[in-house]
């Protein structure tokens, strides 16, 4: 059997120039990509960092919005419960109401007649509700049907008096709230 060699330094060699100049292409591709690279890098950071930075800027907001509705909520609140004190003040006021003038005066109108004048009147404040009036009735007959209504009200006849042709009468009398 026989031996064979074979020598590849020998039979080729390496271009010192070629390889160099292909070295150096490689070494400046990759130094090229890898600056690329690192420009797009710090590029996306500045871009992560920008948006971190509106993010931040709108969590303050968020949270200053977020304050400021926590304290108007507060407001509204101290105002609703000063509205609602308020109200049943007024509610309080109006249940304990005893004395209405209004409704007084359209009891005396519902129980007098066209031929009754009324020629002075006094109301008293109070729960009772007691009124004092003169007046004065041209017929009896009305007179007398102005007392028959009067009459559950404990009517109190001060005085009678006939002048002229007209009869000129004092009384007195109760009208509790509840009766209104």
């Amino acid at each position: 059997m026989k031996k064979i060699t074979y020598n590849l330094a020998a039979a080729r060699r390496i271009d010192g120039r070629s390889f160099a100049f292909r070295a150096a292409i490689l070494v400046l591709s990759i130094l090229l990509f890898a600056g690329v690279a690192i420009f797009n890098l710090v590029r996306q950071h500045e871009k992560n960092r920008v948006e971190k930075s509106k993010a931040g800027q709108l969590g303050q907001r968020i949270d200053e919005m977020r304050r400021q509705s926590d304290r108007q909520s507060q407001e509204l609140t101290a105002w609703k419960n000063n509205w609602k004190a308020d109200l049943d003040t007024a509610n309080a006021l109006i249940e304990r109401k005893i004395f209405s003038f209004a409704a007084r005066l359209d009891f005396l109108e519902r129980i007098s007649s066209p031929g009754i004048r009324i020629r002075q009147l006094s109301l008293v404040n109070g729960a009772a509700g007691q009124v004092g009036m003169i007046i004065t009735s041209r017929s009896l007959k009305e007179l007398f049907a102005l007392y028959k209504k009067l009459a559950p009200y404990e009517l109190v006849i001060a005085s009678e008096t006939q002048i002229q042709d007209e009869t000129q009468v004092s009384l007195n009398f109760n009208i509790p709230n509840e009766k209104l």
